[in-house]
């Protein structure tokens, strides 16, 4: 179950954001190894062009849920993940970010 921790919600009532979309993660292979990266979080609908040739990203299409009436845009085969949207701060930028991920 997606959750959005208290500091983003907050950020996200202050800049009256209303809606969220989780990117597709991008998948790294090595010779031994597969990482996923955590997905970006983003306002806004999902976007369906610009994906970089070579890039490889799972699934194609999005869930839509309603967390703290958020309207949140994630990624089919993500949706039934235990993940949290949370808010980090570096200097003056605030970013949302997936917690919870794992790379591997």
């Amino acid at each position: 179950m997606w959750k959005i921790s208290p500091e983003a919600l907050a950020y996200l009532n202050k800049q009256q954001i209303q809606e969220l979309t989780v990117d597709q993660p991008v998948t790294v292979s090595g010779c031994c190894i597969q990482v996923s990266e955590p997905p970006g979080v983003r306002a806004g609908e999902p976007l369906w062009d610009g994906l970089q040739p070579g890039v490889q990203v799972g699934g194609g299409s999005f869930a839509v849920l309603e967390v703290e009436g958020i309207k949140l845009n994630v990624p089919s085969h993500l949706s039934g993940l235990d993940l949290t949207i949370d808010l980090t701060r570096f200097w003056r930028r605030e970013k949302l970010v997936i917690e919870g991920w794992n790379l591997v």
